[in-house]
């Protein structure tokens, strides 16, 4: 019995002993542990909005080059890839009906320049005999009317004259106005010719197509020996893209766009230059919005100077940073630095001796891609916790416990 007793106090105590171990072993006083730190500094910051963009051709850096006449391609100068200034000849359509058209215009110009030229010579001619003739008709009728009133000479020789008076003057009259109206058909008809052998020459012009911009050759759609018909619609032969006119659209989340203005300066980069920041000025913000995915974005553009234009391409993907404020030697901390808790905005501040912290509460101001401003709550030079390990309490360590065992 005593041996039961002895070996059953024994257990008591081993027991104790290993509860006493567990219990250090598994619910010693927790630690802290801090890892990184930052320090609040004076300096500068400024609020950004990231978002994305897309490179895209301005209004009118990009052109579709038709043909307004119908006909064969006989010549096709330019392929794709080429550079093209502005005037320089991209093809040819075959202009021969044009040109007999023309010819034919010509001609009949120089019949009816031709016409007019002899009606102005020989009319003046005919008018100046039958303005003689009147004369000499009238001069005779009046000398008969003198004479029959002294009976020296006969009724019938004064009718006689009289009847040759009124010839001639109706004879000098039909020639004026032939002559008038004969110029004036005349010059209508050389009008007439002219305007169709201007339009004539018009219509040669759409044989022969011009780049209107200076640019390189990104599309053509019509070969040499290829039949083009215009229609109701002009036929496109080549599209002309103006590289060096781009502008870049921004898509900005509608609940970015209370803090988004025309003027703000922009960052961006694309993939393919990673280490190139490309600068820019939103010139307008478009109010209609774009609806992608659900989600509500309002377009803003921003034009690409020359000079970037010439590492980038359109529909690249950009990286846009949008400087909405920035302000000078104002107190900063590390963004990781800052915590919340509660609703609070706090920081943990380092004290003297190994891995020990307390809590701070701050005012906070603009929040900045790496670092946030302070308004209040920590002096210059405070040294912070920016990466660290909080214990958590012994009750919940042993809930956790408790719980990683349930199969």
């Amino acid at each position: 019995m005593k041996k039961k007793i002895i070996v059953i106090a024994l257990l008591v105590v081993a027991l104790a002993v290993g509860g006493g171990f567990a219990y250090k072993k598994f619910f010693k006083k927790p630690e802290t542990r801090v890892l990184e730190t930052g320090r609040v500094e004076k300096g500068d910051i400024r609020g950004v909005l990231v978002e994305t963009g897309i490179i895209k051709s301005q209004v009118g850096a990009v052109v579709k080059i038709g043909a307004r006449a119908t006909g064969k391609v006989d010549k096709m100068h330019v392929k794709v890839g080429d550079r093209v200034k502005a005037g320089q000849l991209i093809a040819q359509i075959d202009d021969r009906e044009t040109q007999k058209t023309i010819d034919q215009q010509k001609a009949a110009l120089q019949v009816a320049e031709s016409t007019l030229a002899q009606i102005q010579l020989t009319y003046p001619e005919k008018i100046r005999e039958a303005e003689a003739n009147f004369t000499y008709a009238r001069l005779a009728f009046e000398r008969e009317k003198a004479l029959i009133q002294k009976e020296y000479t006969t009724k019938d020789a004064l009718e006689k004259a009289e009847s040759q008076y009124r010839a001639a003057e109706a004879i000098l009259k039909r020639l004026r106005d032939e002559f008038s109206s004969q110029q004036q058909i005349t010059a209508a008809t050389i009008r007439e010719t002219r305007a169709q052998l201007e339009q004539q020459e018009i219509r040669l012009t759409y044989t022969r197509i011009y780049s209107p911009i200076p640019g390189a050759i990104s599309d053509v759609t019509a070969q040499e020996g290829e039949t083009i018909v215009a229609g109701l619609q002009v036929a496109n032969l080549v599209t002309v893209l103006d590289p060096s006119r781009l502008e870049m659209w921004i898509y900005i989340d509608e609940t970015d766009i209370g803090r988004a203005k025309t003027g703000q300066k922009v960052e961006y980069t694309v993939d393919t230059y990673p280490e190139r920041t490309f600068t820019g000025v939103i010139e307008k913000i478009n109010p209609q919005p774009v609806v992608k995915e659900n989600i509500v974005y309002y377009l803003s553009t921003v034009k690409v100077s020359p000079e970037d234009a010439r590492f980038l391409r359109p529909e690249m993907t950009t990286h846009v940073k949008i400087v909405t404020i920035k302000k000078s030697g104002v107190l900063t901390v590390p963004n990781a630095a800052v915590k919340f808790e509660k609703g609070r905005q706090i920081a943990y501040r380092v004290v003297k001796g190994p891995n020990k912290v307390e809590k701070a509460e701050l005012k906070l101001g603009i929040r900045g891609e790496d670092r946030t401003e302070i308004l209040s709550g920590l002096p210059e030079g405070t040294e912070l916790a920016t990466r660290l390990v909080l214990p958590a309490a012994p009750e919940v360590e042993a809930k956790k416990s408790a719980n990683g065992k349930r199969p």
